[in-house]
């Protein structure tokens, strides 16, 4: 039966999927715990190449989903800076402010907004985990057993965009550098998967590891530290979907920048200096240091 309150939410339009998610977690915690039905509106903006909620992920239980397009997204903020209050169909949404919950169907917005509302229930959120839709699904079974991803060492990459976020690496040639240093470290040996949104990363990497996998992708932005994928290319977006789905596969992984879904696989992550990279059964024995061969 559903409850007699809903609780919607939505995040800023800069927002991608991780940031997304990560609110609705905490959005549905409080939610939980207070009775509310919960519906997240899904903007359609150029953080997410414009895609619709259902052609990236699958229904998550007990969440509505409506997608809103940028302008109809833009509407609602300037709602919610008049402190408005707004209708969504029949019914009347008031704007949550911290600690102060108003009574009847309650918005909230983005993740300062809905930490909050989390801080105001016991316990902490769970983390939801967003699985891609099924033709994504599809494909990252069948590239995941035509790999072996099972048995190879995932690496993620992912180099932040803007220099204002502390999450590094930036799109800083020394920053690109310093992280690959300690990669480069690991055995060439090792059988790898990567994931990573910069042409030069990619390069480096393939250089080194004999038997190294990858999607294949457009690096078609060009910026003077080299060429990365465009946030806004709608195939882009798919393929991260799917890299998402083949890293998690994978026996360990290096999370450098993070990605969707990374606190569902936290005990596969391998800290830094990637020491054990050299001692887990990785390759191929014909590959391994006492073949002597390196191309």
């Amino acid at each position: 039966m559903p409850m007699s309150r809903w609780l919607a939410c939505a995040a800023t339009p800069t927002s991608g999927v991780r940031h997304r998610i990560t609110m609705l977690s905490s959005v549905r915690h409080f939610a939980l715990s207070r009775g509310y039905s919960v519906c997240l509106l899904w903007g359609v903006t150029s953080h997410v190449s414009f895609c619709r909620f259902e052609e990236l992920l699958s229904p998550i239980p007990g969440v509505k989903v409506i997608n809103i397009s940028p302008e109809q997204l833009d509407g609602l903020t300037r709602c919610l800076r008049a402190n408005k209050s707004f209708w969504l169909g029949n019914k009347s949404f008031q704007s949550f402010v911290p600690d102060v919950v108003p009574p009847g169907n309650l918005f909230c917005w983005d993740l300062r907004a809905s930490g909050a509302l989390a801080d105001l229930v016991p316990g902490r959120p769970v983390p939801i985990p967003a699985k891609p839709a099924a033709m994504i699904r599809c494909q990252a079974d069948n590239y995941a057993r035509s790999h072996g991803l099972e048995s190879r060492l995932g690496i993620r990459i992912r180099v932040e965009e803007h220099l204002s976020r502390g999450r590094k690496p930036h799109r800083i040639k020394k920053e690109l550098d310093d992280v690959l240093k300690s990669v480069l470290k690991i055995p060439w040996y090792t059988r790898v998967f990567l994931a990573t949104d910069s042409e030069y990363v990619q390069q480096i990497l393939a250089s080194h590891f004999l038997d190294i996998r990858f999607l294949p992708k457009n690096f078609d932005l060009q910026e003077s530290t080299g060429r990365y994928v465009h946030r806004q290319d709608k195939e882009a977006m798919f393929t991260f979907l799917k890299e998402v789905d083949c890293l998690c596969r994978c026996k360990k992984i290096i999370n450098i920048g993070r990605f969707l879904n990374d606190h569902c696989v936290r005990h596969k992550w391998m800290p830094e200096p990637y020491s054990e990279a050299a001692h887990m059964h990785l390759v191929h024995p014909s590959q391994g240091p006492k073949s002597g061969v390196r191309r």
